[in-house]
């Protein structure tokens, strides 16, 4: 049987780290706040943090749709120090308890108390500085009164956050016209959950010849013709399938915000242009790349890459995202149309808690810190016993695998076991983002969850609209066209896909007009 891993070694760390972090795009977004609070506020979610952007750097970053992941990373980078600090002053005041009990300084009720008072102490810090961090630097910009700046987009500085690292994380997590590589079944990884999808296939004919094409104005009325005879046509002006994408793009960008009155923009509207591709490698005759060698090299042997017109809609500050995925393809004399929507659901409930944390931390407080830190130790200590037990924390701190990840490879399902002289694959496309890690199950606020219906409806119809003026230009027959827009309009409602939690939005299905 094949070996289940590859052990491929990850770039080391820079040890002089970046500069203080600065606002990118998208970096002061309401959605990278709390993200960025939700590192220090839920563990697991702050471990997928690290794992997906900087343990797993061979994978390629999935588009950041309304957030920046830099500070999401830098946070829960700072997090684990802080956890990692913690243990480490423990550790080291364990250590120091000992050796004066060896010596005879101490006895073993003291040093006994000395070690469950360290356990305390260490605890209540570590909650403290998290209280503070949240409370002064990941609040809403306004504040409300509280002290501190509030959250700016800035991050804090850690030496595993090099400038490459920060350069390639802006880089692939953009989506303006660039090459998505998804590694997973779905291409449109960082979207969210589908909502709604259809396609429709039609027929390239000429309009009928209209009686009064003659004159200005007229339009594809088709001309009296004698009884049985197919009416005549005008002949298809040839287009591209890039030549109809680019006019849709235009005409969406122009209708939905740039010429539309300023009470009727869609300010968050972003249309973009963007080739989903698979990231596979096969790593021939090498049993341990190194990043360079990776770099560049990409195998798709099936050439399963597609285009698509991605036109976004982000509201709520950027916590609710609608994506409309739109692809055209023209074969046979039939131009094929394909439509996926997509959401990206408001962030977990729980990481809002940071709007309602104290913004001092007084006395009173500071008591309560101390007295839930007192009750809460035993169990957190046992917990953390048992992860090192099992290895889990251990492992990745050996010397010989610090700069070690391990890639999964496909099942060897061989007679023979074959695989085991196989060359091995790395799969280095996204498979998941930050963000869609951090959606929540159901809408907070039943409005967003009708925004979501809404700009995908308005997205829809306006797209319906724009490519009949362009068959229309095109003289392009219009009735197959008329016939199966009505046919998708009228069918929204039958086939939206949403699981919402206690809200009874579950039907699904696929239309094909």
């Amino acid at each position: 049987m094949a070996s289940d891993f590859l052990t491929v070694p990850a770039p080391a760390p820079d040890p002089d780290g970046p500069a203080a972090g600065r606002p990118g795009a998208d970096a002061t977004s309401n959605a990278t706040r709390l993200l960025c609070a939700g590192t220090y506020l839920d563990p697991v979610y702050r471990a997928g943090v690290i794992r997906e952007l900087l343990t797993h750097q061979y994978r390629v970053v999935a588009p950041s749709y309304g957030y920046d992941a830099v500070p999401v990373l830098a946070h829960a980078l700072a997090a684990r120090r802080l956890q990692r600090l913690r243990l480490a002053v423990l550790g080291a005041g364990v250590a120091v308890t000992i050796l004066l009990m060896a010596v005879g300084a101490l006895n073993g009720f003291t040093a006994a108390l000395a070690v469950l008072w360290l356990l305390w102490f260490t605890a209540f810090l570590r909650r403290v500085v998290t209280l503070q961090t949240l409370s002064r630097r990941l609040t809403a910009p306004a504040g409300g009164g509280r002290r501190g700046r509030g959250f700016d987009g800035s991050y804090p500085d850690h030496p595993e956050l090099t400038p490459e690292l920060v350069d390639k994380i802006k880089r692939e997590q953009t989506s303006d016209g660039t090459v998505i590589r998804y590694g997973g079944y779905k291409p449109f990884v960082g979207a969210g959950k589908q909502v709604r999808r259809w396609s429709n296939a039609e027929l390239m004919i000429g309009a009928p010849v209209g009686a009064f094409d003659d004159r200005p104005g007229a339009g594809h009325t088709a001309a009296p013709t004698a009884s049985g005879q197919e009416p005549k046509r005008k002949e298809v002006v040839p287009f591209t399938v890039e030549e109809l994408t680019a006019y849709v793009a235009d005409r969406m960008t122009a209708r939905l915000r740039a010429q539309a009155r300023p009470a009727q923009r869609i300010e968050g509207l972003a249309v973009e242009r963007s080739t989903f591709s698979t990231a596979v490698t096969t790593l021939r005759g090498v049993a341990e790349p190194t990043p360079d060698q990776l770099d560049g090299h990409w195998d798709d042997v099936y050439d399963a890459g597609r285009d698509y017109l991605c036109i976004r809609v982000g509201s709520w500050n950027q916590e609710l995202v609608t994506t409309a995925f739109v692809g055209f393809d023209l074969k046979g004399n039939t131009l094929h149309t394909e439509f996926y929507s997509y959401v990206l659901a408001p962030i977990e409930r729980s990481f809002h808690l940071v709007d309602r944390l104290p913004a001092t931390l007084d006395e009173r407080v500071l008591l309560k810190v101390a007295w839930h830190t007192l009750r809460g130790t035993p169990h957190s200590a046992l917990r953390s016993a048992a992860a090192k037990a099992a290895g889990a924390r251990l492992l990745p701190e050996l010397p010989w695998s610090r700069n070690r990840i391990r890639v999964p490879q496909p099942a060897d399902t061989s007679e023979f076991g074959l695989g085991r002289y196989a060359d091995a694959l790395l799969n280095r496309g996204a498979v998941t983002s930050v963000r869609e890690m951090a959606t929540s199950t159901r809408f907070h606020v039943f409005f967003q969850e009708t925004d979501t219906i809404k700009y995908t409806q308005i997205v829809e119809r306006q797209l319906l609209n724009v490519l009949r003026d362009f068959l229309y230009e095109h003289n392009v027959d219009l009735a197959e066209h008329e016939a199966r827009q009505t046919n998708i309009l009228n069918n929204y409602g039958h086939n939206n896909s949403f699981v919402n939690g206690d809200n009874n939005t579950t039907n699904s299905g696929t239309q094909n007009f």
